[in-house]
């Protein structure tokens, strides 16, 4: 038997951006997680897009980078509905984008689960309700998986991320 301490994993709801990127750097050296980051496509990205998504996720300490296609669940499950009941928050703004962050973090949870996943994390600031719509979905599809925000657990400025990826080599 081992001395070596098992690392846990850590699945990362990934978009690429400095603040998952961040996740990804403080994740893996700071807490000592392997990170497996996740792209929940739902349309709209290029394939070269998804690539440089990917590039950065290896780049700033990955162990693997995965894209999960939830398109047609984005479709089937959220938006025909809602297009056939016309919803619109105040007669005007389409509820498409709250429901598909839940659909987004139901995704992330799934998989995670399918990894054994220790934690799910995600990189939302506190600002606004992506991190409410995250949370929720997480305490409900994985109610045992610790839940981790470095971003909001920190209160980590953009120039504090900034500064600590660019600490360790990373621009």
């Amino acid at each position: 038997m081992s001395n070596v301490p098992t690392k846990k994993t850590c699945v990362l709801a990934f978009s690429g951006g400095l603040d998952t990127s961040f996740c990804v750097a403080y994740l893996t050296r700071e807490r000592g997680y392997r990170v497996i980051t996740a792209c929940v496509d739902t349309g709209g990205f290029s394939a070269d897009e998804l690539a440089q998504i990917e590039a950065r996720a290896l780049e700033v300490g990955a162990i693997e980078h995965v894209r999960i296609d939830a398109a047609n669940a984005l479709y089937e499950q959220v938006l025909s509905h809602l297009i056939r009941a016309n919803a619109l928050r105040g007669g005007v703004y389409p509820l498409s984008v709250a429901a598909e962050r839940v659909l987004q973090a139901a995704e992330l949870c799934r998989f995670a689960h399918e990894r054994g996943a220790d934690a799910i994390a995600h990189g939302s600031t506190g600002a606004g309700n992506d991190q409410l719509r995250f949370d929720v979905a997480a305490r409900v599809f994985a109610p045992a998986a610790e839940l981790i925000t470095p971003i909001r657990e920190g209160a980590i400025s953009r120039m504090a991320s900034t500064e600590y990826l660019r600490s360790l080599g990373f621009t």
